[in-house]
């Protein structure tokens, strides 16, 4: 397993890895020191996977030159992708120094597995080196729809190409959702039917039946969260107006909450309780305490946001809360399928007058439909989303 992160900020890649080391099979994890946030999660992940071999590149300046040439590095190939832009190989290190660095990882390393599988689009490439360097099968995972993340249109146009590259090339695809699927393929891919849309489910066993708690004089809880609290996530237009009916709501906030997003949005407001963030069992049984989760996404400069579904929603489903969610396309698709567990609103300042007014108006219903909604979503877990994962693993390894 390759990623250009780690799996404490990688949770898809996680629950493969687990999966993988609870049917029998080897796994090593090539990944990245962050030097942040995740260090404890990520010490407490290696614990927990006592069979799984693990390695780390540092992504830190602790080596202050070979940082300095990495990032050169990386600006050499954005100067040049646009010059040479058929060739795969600068088109990897224009996304990502990360790529150079796995590159250069897995020459001095000899690694020789059956299956090489890749998270991240800095992964991709150095994923497929190893495949032909070994004559074994690469796989590459779609969390997102990468071109849609990227500001900076070489970078867009260096993830598409590889993407375009590589992706054909690979023994199998999985797609976190079915739009992102749709769009990926709309960019002259043929795979082939070896596709597969892998949801971001988590395991039945994370989740416990919730209380059936509720009463009239108790404000209802909300939950938002995410590895960073910032702005430009629509937090802010989602606070402006729920200040308007603070004497009947709580909100709780996980995650590393920005200095000047606290100081200007969070500090003032006293019905607001911020967490840092929590290793991800802890967060599942926190969803539980509440009532509502928010499934905010300003999506207007971020195409990837408009047609992905996030962890966020899957979990809030899980856990059986309401969902409020903002109209992505992707997010009005989920809350049509499932429109007992939650509604859908604009962050426009008059619909979440709506939408909160709604919600206080059926405010016993809502909270007491909880364990209903909770036994719905029991058929949708990893257990059986990872079904078709594991048969394409199972035909591969084999």
């Amino acid at each position: 397993m390759i990623t250009s992160t780690n799996l404490a900020c990688n949770p898809r890649c996680l629950k493969e890895v687990k999966l993988l080391n609870e049917i029998g099979v080897k796994v090593t994890v090539v990944g990245f020191n962050l030097h942040n946030w995740t260090n404890e999660m990520e010490l407490s992940i290696k614990k927990e996977l006592q069979g799984v071999s693990f390695h780390y590149i540092d992504s830190g300046k602790k080596h202050f030159f070979n940082w300095l040439f990495n990032s050169l590095i990386e600006k050499t190939a954005r100067l040049l992708f646009p010059l040479v832009n058929k060739n795969v190989f600068w088109a990897s290190i224009a996304v990502s120094k990360r790529s150079w660095q796995l590159l250069r990882w897995t020459k001095s390393n000899n690694v020789n597995p059956h299956l090489v599988i890749a998270h991240n689009p800095a992964a991709f490439y150095p994923a497929y080196r190893i495949a032909k360097k070994n004559k074994i099968p690469f796989a590459i995972d779609i969390e997102d729809f990468h071109p849609g993340e990227a500001n900076n249109s070489i970078e867009r146009k260096s993830v598409s190409y590889l993407m375009q590259q590589l992706m054909p090339k690979a023994a199998y695809i999985s797609f976190a959702s079915t739009l992102i699927k749709k769009h990926s393929l709309q960019m002259g891919i043929n795979l082939s039917k070896k596709d597969v849309v892998i949801n971001n489910i988590f395991s039945k066993m994370e989740y416990a039946l919730p209380r059936e708690e509720y009463a009239d004089d108790k404000k209802i809880k909300l939950i938002w969260f995410s590895q960073v609290i910032d702005f430009g996530r629509g937090l802010e237009k989602i606070l402006a107006i729920l200040d308007e009916f603070q004497d009947h709501f709580n909100l709780s906030l996980i995650g590393n909450c920005r200095q000047q997003f606290y100081e200007q949005e969070i500090k003032k407001r006293t019905y607001i309780h911020c967490t840092d963030a929590m290793e991800h069992l802890s967060l599942q049984k926190e969803l539980s305490k509440h009532d509502i989760g928010l499934a905010v996404e300003d999506n207007n400069e971020n195409f990837n946001r408009d047609i992905c579904l996030t962890n966020k929603i899957w979990s809030y489903f899980q856990a059986g809360l309401y969902i409020i969610a903002t109209n992505t396309t992707a997010q009005k698709e989920f809350i049509k399928e499932h429109a007992s567990h939650g509604l859908i609103t604009s962050l426009q300042p008059h619909e979440l007058r709506l939408t909160f007014t709604k919600i206080i108006d059926n405010k016993t219903q809502l909270i007491s439909k909880k364990i209903e909604r909770f036994s719905i979503a029991e058929n949708y877990n990893w257990e059986n989303e990872s079904k078709e994962l594991v048969k394409y693993w199972e035909a591969i390894l084999a």
